[in-house]
């Protein structure tokens, strides 16, 4: 995970919870995919929400490199970063190999393995998240705890 420090509290609430929403998107895709793993024909699907994420923080310019200006749509833009884009996962349907004889693709292993590596993420987030607001918890009671 990015370094979070830099961050004002307000902001890394709000990555943790598109975070949090993102796991929870790609768990009730890999719960689709074990329900429906005797579907014949049926493809599997995820959520690439990781990706989606880091691109809605965006990346900052980097302050070694001189930024070159471009006044042209053909014109590669060198050393300016890359603006925040808005956070929008989408479940993305996996139609490669056939892996079963009845057509579907889904190997049953693999999405229980997939699901184990989404729930340990989705409760560091949280975990994460319950720090941030234990934080804020201490400053209006001005006590640690």
């Amino acid at each position: 995970m990015a370094d979070f420090s830099i961050l004002p509290l307000d902001d890394v609430t709000k990555v943790l919870g598109e975070a949090s929403k993102g796991a929870r998107m790609e768990h009730l895709q890999i719960a689709n995919n074990i329900a429906n793993v005797n579907t014949p024909n049926f493809h599997s699907s995820s959520v690439d929400f990781k990706s989606a994420l880091q691109k809605s923080l965006g990346t900052p310019a980097d302050p070694d490199e001189l930024a070159l200006v471009t006044n042209d749509d053909r014109q590669f833009p060198i050393g300016q970063g890359a603006p925040p884009q808005p956070y929008a996962p989408e479940a993305i349907v996996d139609n490669s190999t056939q892996m079963r004889v009845d057509g579907s693709n889904v190997d049953i292993d693999q999405q229980m393995a997939l699901l184990s590596e989404n729930t340990s993420y989705k409760e560091t987030v949280t975990q994460f998240m319950e720090e941030q607001y234990k934080f804020v918890r201490e400053a209006i009671s001005e006590t640690t705890n």
